[in-house]
């Protein structure tokens, strides 16, 4: 084991091979990756875990020393999540297999489920490399362990008495003790211990809504409730906002007490994450439901009689797809011993299993989506990450590109006294100053860490007005779009020109003010939508900005509004000029030089985003950041280069001081 981390392209740490009698394999020719290994994040993973595996000094006067590990590793990856590789999750995963034979207590329990729910959060494409070393079912293990061996440190709970309540983890968002029950929720996990005997709970069930003696969970969308032996299946399944449930019976829990059974533990994986199909000739299945893990200290995993869970199906509108409820394996997931109750109703959204054996289960999709599982396997995954890195980089390029061109403009609008007192020039200044106000707020966002430190802050001041501020900013741009748009429709074919001399301030004041409507209504209504929610996919993850119904209303909505108004407008313009009578060749270059610019100008090239974000295809992706990208240098071609008044001005500017120079020149001599 090396100081010296080494990867290759894909993120993965090189390694090597014990060949016995003291060999190693041969590496041959090995380049490191050093922009993926030198970055902070890697280094200091990687330094903690040789620092676990030579020893570390004093170790055994450390009480607090595994939760003070995990604690490090959950900070660091808090802090530079976006950058994680391969080889970052590989190292997380041997830093846990160190701390898992520490000594269990609650301190590094809560620890390691704040550190999981990040992990969850990861890019899937990571996570799925990070498979191939078998680093996210060692995770999944050993978190199983560390958990069920925990319910041996929490005896008050057998007691039956009421107990003392515990201070809330900064890393959990929300955690309830009372007789027999203590709940661990974050945001991707939840964990719950039982004791039937102190209330006869035996099972739990988690929805999307709240209703009768159910629980909620504060700045989630997330409700529980304890049910109890007696629980109607039927009835459960027809409460509304089921996401999942499960529960033992009184048969069943009756003949586990005699087995010695005392207490249960139930984990809810709300993202599947960690959850990596290995063995790639089976064809792979997706998972649509919650994934729920089911343990019974004290008795085998062979049960004498049935489990039932009830499991929510987010594909039930899709036809000709094989369903079934199936198993963990620690490689894949199967369906031996596990019966899927299927209704016969094509709309049957809550899927009801038995089984005879206790592991994780979950609802399962396969059949037509084993092709589209296959398409982002072995080598894909590869090329995946490299589509990434490429649109990354087509996007970093073109952000220049427009900070150049908007910096051109600002450079002209200060030279030229006459430019810029033209009424069309001082609408193009505000759009220019909308465009700079979201591209500078975009660089900080993505290139300083203090930043992403909001994002764990749950209801955190700062979050919520950076959110506002992206919000407001995207909206200003779009309204500026929009208000454009509308003057060219006006006029069709004359762009940046007005008639009226006030027209200028009063386009200026509804634009600069419109975007606060939607701005302030969301801050008002639900200002917890600006501070990130990790789960399932987590678009946004880490970023301080609108999320739920906050982000489908208070931004997506009115961009949809726009661009509809928008595309007509356009539609309209191209119409109007196609109806021009004695057209010749000489009017096809400018004409379509406004096709360009309207195109650009009205926004329309964010409707590559809109498929993108429907998933239509890779080459909407580059489209989108081919296009939307360079916004700002369109406009400074178009507006500055290709205006004569701006031309004249920098070649005034120009001439004026080789006049000077020559001036000089001809003084000194």
């Amino acid at each position: 084991m090396t100081r010296h981390l080494c990867v290759n392209e894909s993120g993965f740490p090189v390694v090597r091979r014990c060949l016995g009698n003291n060999e190693w394999e041969n590496l041959g020719d090995v380049t490191c990756q050093l922009n993926l290994a030198t970055n902070g994040l890697s280094e200091s993973l990687n330094e903690i875990n040789l620092e676990l595996n030579n020893g570390v000094p004093f170790r055994d006067s450390m009480p607090n020393f595994a939760r003070d590990v995990v604690r490090n590793v959950s900070r660091i990856v808090s802090q530079a999540k976006h950058k994680m590789q391969p080889v970052d999750v590989v190292n997380i995963n041997k830093i846990i297999n160190v701390v898992s034979k520490e000594p269990k207590n609650q301190a590094v329990s809560t620890e390691i489920i704040g550190l999981y729910n990040q992990l969850m959060s990861t890019d899937n494409s990571v996570l799925e490399l990070s498979a191939r070393l078998n680093a996210t079912n060692d995770l999944l293990h050993n978190f199983e362990d560390y958990m069920n061996q925990l319910a041996q440190q929490l005896g008050p709970l057998k007691s039956c008495k009421r107990q003392k309540p515990i201070p809330m983890p900064r890393n959990l968002v929300d955690v309830k003790v009372a007789s027999g029950i203590q709940i661990l929720i974050a945001g991707n996990l939840s964990i719950f211990y039982l004791y039937p005997e102190c209330n006869n709970y035996t099972g739990i069930a988690l929805y999307d809504r709240a209703g009768p003696d159910r629980k909620n969970c504060r700045h989630h969308q997330f409700w529980y409730r304890l049910l109890r032996a007696n629980q109607s299946v039927n009835d459960l399944k027809a409460e509304p906002g089921l996401q999942s449930a499960t529960y033992l019976t009184d048969e069943l829990w009756t003949a586990l007490q005699r087995s010695g059974a005392t207490y249960l533990i139930f984990k809810i994986y709300a993202s599947n994450a960690l959850f990596i199909e290995t063995n790639l000739q089976t064809g792979g299945s997706i998972i649509q439901s919650h994934v729920l893990s089911i343990n019974i200290p004290q008795v085998s995993d062979k049960l004498p009689h049935r489990l039932v869970f009830l499991l929510r199906n987010e594909n039930f509108e899709v036809v000709n797809t094989e369903e079934y409820c199936g198993y963990w394996n620690y490689d894949m997931w199967e369906r031996n011993g596990v019966t899927t109750n299927k209704s016969g109703s094509s709309d049957d959204r809550i899927v009801v299993c038995y089984t005879s054996h206790l592991t994780q289960f979950a609802f399962l999709v396969g059949g037509s989506f084993k092709q589209q599982r296959n398409s982002i396997d072995g080598q894909d995954r590869e090329n995946q990450l490299r589509d990434e890195a490429t649109l990354d980089n087509i996007t970093a390029f073109g952000c220049g590109l427009s900070l150049f061109g908007l910096l051109g403009i600002w450079l002209t609008a200060a030279v030229s006294k006459k430019w810029r007192s033209q009424q069309a020039t001082k609408l193009l200044l505000n759009l220019s100053l909308a465009l700079s106000l979201l591209f500078v707020l975009l660089l900080l966002v993505y290139m300083n860490e203090w930043m992403w430190r909001f994002s764990f802050i749950q209801n955190h001041a700062g979050c919520i007005a950076l959110g506002a501020l992206l919000q407001y900013s995207v909206l200003l741009l779009f309204s500026w779009m929009l208000l454009i748009g509308h003057l060219q429709y006006q006029r069709f074919v004359t762009v940046l020109v007005v008639r009226s001399q006030h027209v200028v301030l009063r386009v200026a004041t509804l634009a600069w003010l419109l975007p606060l409507l939607p701005t302030l209504l969301l801050l008002f209504i639900d200002s917890s939508s600006y501070t990130p929610i990790q789960n399932e996919d987590n678009d946004i993850g880490t970023l301080c900005y609108p999320s739920g119904h906050g982000l489908e209303y208070g931004v997506l909505l009115p961009i949809g509004l726009v661009l509809i108004v928008n595309v007509y407008s356009f539609v309209r313009i191209l119409y109007s000029i196609s109806q021009i009578q004695n057209r010749n060749s000489e009017l096809i270059w400018p004409q379509l030089r406004l096709f360009i610019l309207l195109f650009s100008l009205l926004g329309l090239t964010w409707i590559f985003g809109i498929c993108t974000y429907f998933r239509l295809g890779l080459t909407f992706s580059y489209l989108f950041c081919i296009t939307a990208t360079i916004q700002g240098f369109i406009l400074f071609v178009y507006f500055i280069l290709l205006d004569k008044v701006a031309r004249n001005a920098w070649l005034e500017l120009i001439t004026e001081r080789q006049h000077i120079d020559s001036s000089t020149i001809k003084l000194d001599s």
